[in-house]
C-alpha cells in the first residue's frame, strides 16, 4: 500500500524562506496543491522572524544563501520554537553547521513531489 505525501501537508501551516522569486514560487504552489497554507514566502530572514511572530508554523522549509552568504539566524529560532524544518539549497553540506548536520537537506532544483513528500516528513516527525 502507498501513502499518499499531499494528506500529511494538507491544512499545515508552511514557512518558505527563499530569496529565488521563481524557486519560491514553485515552492509556494506545490505545497498550495497539497493543500498546505504558505506563510511567506519570505525572501530575507528578517521578514521571515518577522511573520513567526504573528503566525507560527507547522513546519518550514528553507534557503541557506539569501544573497548575503549563508544564514543561520531563522534555523536557531524555529529551533527554539520547536518547529521541523528542512534546507532547500544548493549549498554542500559541508557549509550547514554541526547543530544543523541532521537537518534534511533538500539540493535545488528540487520537484514538487519532493517538496511535499519532505514536507509530510517533517510534520509527521519522519525526517527528524
Amino acid at each position: 500500500m502507498t501513502t499518499n505525501p499531499a494528506a500529511g501537508v494538507a491544512g499545515a501551516r508552511v514557512l518558505v524562506l527563499e530569496d529565488d522569486y521563481y524557486l519560491a514560487t514553485d515552492l509556494q504552489e506545490a505545497l498550495e496543491q497539497a493543500g498546505a497554507t504558505v506563510l511567506g514566502p519570505c525572501s530575507t530572514a528578517t521578514d521571515a522572524l518577522r511573520l513567526i511572530e504573528e503566525k507560527r508554523p507547522d513546519c518550514a522549509l528553507l534557503d541557506v544563501n539569501l544573497g548575503q552568504g549563508p544564514s543561520f539566524d531563522l534555523p536557531k529560532e524555529l529551533s527554539r520554537l520547536g518547529v521541523p524544518f528542512a534546507f532547500v539549497t544548493g549549498y554542500e553540506g559541508n557549509v550547514i553547521p554541526e547543530a544543523y548536520a541532521q537537518t534534511e537537506r533538500l539540493e535545488k532544483p528540487v520537484g514538487p513531489g519532493q517538496v511535499v513528500s519532505t514536507t509530510s516528513r517533517l510534520l509527521t516527525g519522519a525526517g527528524a
